[in-house]
């Protein structure tokens, strides 16, 4: 008996051992499923006409997988319209959607389901569901093709969505999120075709509709086509529709504000100031900079600040904190670009200054004599020092106590340095640009910030000078409607963005090398 029971234990511990090898293969989970639904059947069938006009009409559709419905009533567009929502079941891989009143007579409806239909695990959307019919002996046929590019780059955009409203449909009505007529969506080439439309008159639009809700939102990619189409066959615009990035709009208003005791007012808003701001602040000085806005002078108790006739501060009545620190906060440091020049900021706006407490020193030790020294004429926080600052020297500069005067009858009470350093020529590299074109022609560092900005002129090249060694881009900027400024693009004026480019190519900068480009397009 033993024997048997020592067996029969062997016997157990091998099968169970078998089944906890066999487990260690089995895997965790299997793919993620990215395959959108695909119709297999659809009743009546795509392009059907006589359809019956009657109310609680369907339509039948059969899907390869099984599939949920989500936001029919935001996501799916009928034209014609109807006044009462679409109702729908679901049994197994069916869905059924059907409409509770009568139709219109020879009148094809198109149906634009959007994201509606996703399939039940991963929520993949059916891409392009769109049905239609006609409830006569006729379908409306016509369409309209086309292609979004980027306004900048040209590169195409893929998978925007296009929306046609009639032509009578109001700027004001597509701004305020009337929902579209007729939908496409762009192709991996930036191509589109909406089928299935009447004889009309057309406004079109792109939108990266990333809420996927049938409108544009501050923030989201949009392009323009300022022309009313005419659709009488098949149809192409006549260009591309240029598309931008837009920036999220926010509601712009006063965060904070203090006054300190001798007089300075500083203002922080919620967005940075533009010179679109209109902002008043009597007849006192003022200045501002990003987020933050200074005022200040002999009668500021009595004024209020006015930004855009949308908000007001009485100054009187603003908190009043321990006077600002009057003290340099940053100057020349390390090696810079620019010669004979140097500037040094101030908490405090610059009321004057005593040149002779300013010392600078060369590299062996021996004063530089300094050519002159002025308040910045576009920031009153900020002085200019012009001297003999020559390339390839190191130079040191002291501020004594008494050598600024700033606002509130402040003087500099402790002594500032700093010590720099400027690039010898043969450091340092240039771009010559031979361009054809108007307007403005922007220098791009490696990480996308504008680093020089140049007006054209016609018959003049564009020269970069003094550039340290690394990739750059370029980017140029129109002036068609001769303003003086760039416009970008604009739903509320129907308008595309000026005509703008980037160079396709980057531009590597050597030290002691002119880089001579001719952009020619």
């Amino acid at each position: 008996m033993a024997q048997i029971g020592t067996r029969i234990s062997g016997i157990i511990f091998l099968y169970l051992l078998t089944m906890s090898c066999a487990q260690l293969g089995v895997p965790s989970g299997g793919e993620i499923d990215i395959m959108p639904p695909e119709i297999m059947s659809i009743s009546p069938a795509l392009g059907s006409t006589d359809v019956s006009v009657d109310a609680g009409g369907t339509i039948e559709v059969i899907f390869d997988e099984y599939v949920n419905v989500r936001g029919l009533s935001s996501q799916l567009l009928i034209s014609p319209p109807l006044s009462t929502p679409i109702e729908w079941r679901m049994r197994g891989k069916t869905v059924t959607f059907t409409w509770l009143e009568p139709l219109i007579d020879d009148a094809t409806y198109v149906f634009q389901f959007g994201d509606a239909v996703i399939d039940l695990h991963e929520g993949n959307p059916t891409k392009n569901f769109i049905h239609a019919f006609s409830t006569g002996a006729d379908l409306d046929t016509l369409s309209l093709s086309g292609a979004v590019v980027d306004a900048f780059s040209g590169s195409a955009m893929s998978g925007v969505r296009i929306f046609l409203f009639d032509s009578e449909v109001t700027v004001d009505s597509i701004a305020t999120g009337i929902k579209p007529q007729f939908i496409g969506t762009t192709d991996a080439q930036g191509r589109f075709t909406i089928r299935y439309l009447p004889v009309g008159n057309y406004r079109v639009m792109s939108v990266d509709d990333q809420d996927r809700n049938y409108h544009w939102t501050t923030g989201e990619s949009l392009g323009i086509y300022e022309d009313i189409i005419e659709v009488t066959g098949h149809d192409s615009l006549k260009s591309n529709m240029r598309m931008q990035a837009t920036p999220v709009s926010v509601v712009k208003y006063f965060v904070q504000s203090v006054k300190d005791s001798l007089g300075l007012v500083q203002i922080e808003m919620s967005q940075n100031f533009t010179p679109s701001d209109s902002v008043s602040v009597g007849g006192q000085k003022r200045h501002s900079e990003g987020v933050n806005m200074w005022a200040w002078g002999d009668d500021i108790e009595n004024d209020s600040v006015v930004w855009s006739g949308i908000d007001t501060l009485v100054v009187s009545e603003i908190k009043v904190v321990d006077a600002v620190r009057f003290e340099a906060t940053q100057g020349p440091g390390g090696k810079i670009v620019t010669p004979n020049k140097v500037e040094i900021q101030f908490t405090r706006p610059i009321e004057g200054t005593v040149d002779s407490l300013f010392v600078v020193t060369g590299m062996d030790s021996l004063e530089v004599q300094i050519d002159s020294i002025w308040t910045k004429e576009n920031d009153p926080f900020s002085i200019e020092i012009a001297g003999p600052f020559t390339r390839g020297n190191s130079f040191d500069i002291m501020l004594m106590p008494g050598a600024v005067q700033g606002q509130g009858a402040q003087e500099l009470q402790d002594t500032s340095s700093f010590k720099w350093g400027i690039f010898q020529s043969n450091e340092l590299g240039e771009i010559e640009v031979l361009i054809y074109k108007e307007g403005w022609l922007q220098l791009l560092a490696a990480n996308g910030e504008v680093t020089k900005e140049m007006e054209l002129t016609e018959g003049h090249p564009a020269i970069f000078k003094d550039l340290t060694p690394g990739t750059y881009s370029l980017k140029w900027k129109g002036d068609s409607n001769k303003n003086g400024s760039w416009e970008s693009v604009s739903l509320s004026n129907w308008k595309s963005p000026e005509a703008a480019q980037m160079l396709n190519t980057k531009v590597k900068v050597k030290a002691d090398w002119r880089h001579q480009i001719e952009w020619l397009d």
